[in-house]
């Protein structure tokens, strides 16, 4: 219940403790309060039992002509501050004493009703790893801890009385002498080890996010407030289990569930446990208080549970309210669970198309990730650079009229276009003689060739920038093939296996090499070339078409050292892992 909640049913009892029983619609409607949102919080005001139908008004639970009435607590609770007139006067809340269960190597003692100064010098002599600290001029010697523990003592008994009580009742309760045990404790108070110790170790030095522990000379809040929010991990938190007393093989099945998730380092806690560490148990307040401290409810669904749930009977009903008039707001709370597999007949109506965790099939792994919020997929962060992406040539007209005129050639007939392509061929290999049957030791083959695009034989006036398709580029001539002439203007690596497959990526089995990138211009592509340059390079040029900004038509790799034979499609490897 937050504070809006208790701000919309203090007006609600507002009404009702000056005139009890009303229509529920009576009171929602003169108060302006929505049909849907009264609803809400006729399930609060239920489960905390401030709010009770006195006379039904039709089948529907509740209906708007239902008759409802403040029960005692709904007065208890909110009488004084709200509704009689009269501000309520505050007493000062009495200094918070503590009782601590200590063990260490040299023995086992207690702390008793000692205050807040005094226990920050405990728990700094554990966290500092210290193997004795003094209290009101008494020294004590743990020399290493084993077990801190550390309850409030809210039994209203001073260290003199519980001393008593342990002289006392030593023989009958276990106490030895004036020592109680961590379970005696208890009895005279709540335990906030995890809240103030968290999971640091004796020794660590840990400074634990919000731990109320001394830091630099100042103290810090040790309220009750700030006890049951601070918490050293998520895993850390107070976890609550929800489920249907079926039989006692469920029940049994259940204790086993939550003892495993102790195992594993979750704080976790169900009714039968919670009762036999107390005496006089109230059910219905422990369930309130489990399910508004715990930071975690893990339902676990039944079909039994599934019945009680859908007709609000016993303490499932109650547990179910405070489930729908909350599940919503607090979405990470509620963790629903089933043993066997996500059938409807396990789950309550008003908790239809919620995501349930099947254990049976999954495991624990999905219900550890809810707990501790760690998701199993993670996306990389967004990054602040957006991708540069080439902007698409403009072809001049000049090339698409080229293109026009290449394509109006496949009217002709197959062998005037072969007769061509035959003789532009014999007319380079026979110019680039000298660049493809070379004797060794001759330099010529590295000279390098200018191509440029039919679309503009002139050089821009700036550097070409990367990523932009060029209008121009320098590279050596390679060799020719029955395609067209080979150019190489790269180098680059790919890796191969023993037989001269390859790929481009890395591989356990396969090798890196370095080769040669071998790109390709069919001959048709090939417009015209020019020997003697043009004053500016004066080596060879060539004038090809270029498509989508480069005039490749095909690419292959050869091997510096000449070991394998070209690496082409036909022993390219397609799954080199």
């Amino acid at each position: 219940m937050d504070t809006q909640d208790k701000r919309d049913l203090d007006r609600i009892l507002n009404v009702l403790y000056k005139e009890s029983p009303l229509a529920w619609y009576q009171i929602y409607t003169n108060l302006g309060i929505e049909k849907d949102r009264a609803e809400q919080l006729f399930l609060i005001g239920s489960a905390f039992n401030y709010l009770q139908v006195e006379h039904k008004g039709g089948q529907e639970y509740p209906t708007d002509n239902h008759y409802v009435g403040l029960t005692k607590d709904g007065i208890k609770f909110f009488a004084l501050s709200n509704f009689s007139g009269t501000e309520k006067t505050v007493e000062p809340e009495p200094p918070k004493r503590y009782n601590l269960y200590i063990s260490g190597s040299m023995g086992g003692f207690n702390l008793l009703d000692i205050d807040e100064e005094q226990l920050q010098i405990v728990v700094d002599a554990y966290l500092e790893g210290k193997a004795e600290f003094a209290i009101a001029g008494q020294n004590y010697h743990p020399k290493k801890f084993h077990t801190l523990k550390i309850f409030e003592n809210t039994s209203s008994l001073n260290s003199r009385e519980l001393k008593q009580i342990g002289r006392q009742e030593g023989s009958k309760r276990g106490f030895t002498g004036n020592f109680f045990s961590d379970e005696d404790l208890e009895e005279f108070g709540k335990e906030l080890t995890m809240s103030i110790i968290g999971n640091a170790q004796f020794g660590s030095g840990k400074q634990i996010n919000k731990v109320p522990v001394k830091q630099n000379n100042t103290s810090i809040d040790l309220s009750m407030e700030n006890l049951q929010t601070v918490g050293a991990s998520a895993d850390d938190k107070p976890i609550f289990i929800s489920y249907s007393w079926d039989s006692k093989d469920h029940e049994d099945h259940v204790f086993s569930f939550a003892n495993e998730l102790r195992k594993n380092g979750f704080n976790v806690d169900i009714d039968k446990i919670i009762s036999q560490r107390k005496t006089s148990v109230n059910f219905t307040q422990m369930m309130h208080e489990a399910f508004v401290q715990s930071e975690h409810i893990i339902v676990v669904l039944s079909e039994g549970y599934k019945q009680k749930a859908d007709t609000f009977q016993g303490g499932v009903g109650t547990e179910y309210r405070l489930i729908l008039g909350e599940i919503d707001r607090f979405p990470r709370k509620y963790i629903l669970v089933s043993f066997k597999g996500r059938d409807e007949s396990i789950i309550p109506a008003g908790l239809n198309g919620r995501d349930v965790v099947d254990l049976s099939s999954n495991g624990l792994e999905p219900l550890f990730r809810k707990l501790t919020q760690q998701d199993e997929y993670v996306l990389s962060p967004i990054s602040k650079n957006k991708p540069t992406l080439l902007k698409r040539q403009i072809a001049g007209f000049a090339e698409h009229q080229a293109k026009l005129n290449i394509k109006t050639e496949t009217n002709k007939t197959s062998a005037e276009l072969t007769a061509k392509r035959v003789e532009k061929k014999k007319q380079l290999l026979k110019d680039f003689s000298p660049w493809l049957n070379y004797k060794a030791g001759d330099q010529k083959k590295r000279f390098r060739m200018i191509i440029h695009s039919t679309e503009s034989d002139t050089y821009p006036e700036q550097p070409m920038l990367p990523n932009f398709p060029p209008t121009w580029f320098a590279a050596e001539i390679y060799g020719y093939s029955y395609l067209g002439m080979e150019f190489c203007n790269e180098n680059t690596q790919i890796y191969v296996d023993d037989h001269g497959n390859w790929n481009t990526e890395a591989a356990a089995h396969l090798k890196p090499l370095n080769v040669h990138v071998i790109r390709t211009i069919i001959y048709d592509d090939i417009v015209t070339w020019d020997m003697a340059g043009d004053g500016i390079y004066n080596c060879p040029h060539f004038y090809a078409v270029f498509t989508d900004g480069y005039p490749w038509a095909e690419i292959h790799y050869v091997d510096h050292n000449k070991k394998y034979p070209q690496f082409n499609s036909s022993n390219k490897i397609e799954n080199a892992k």
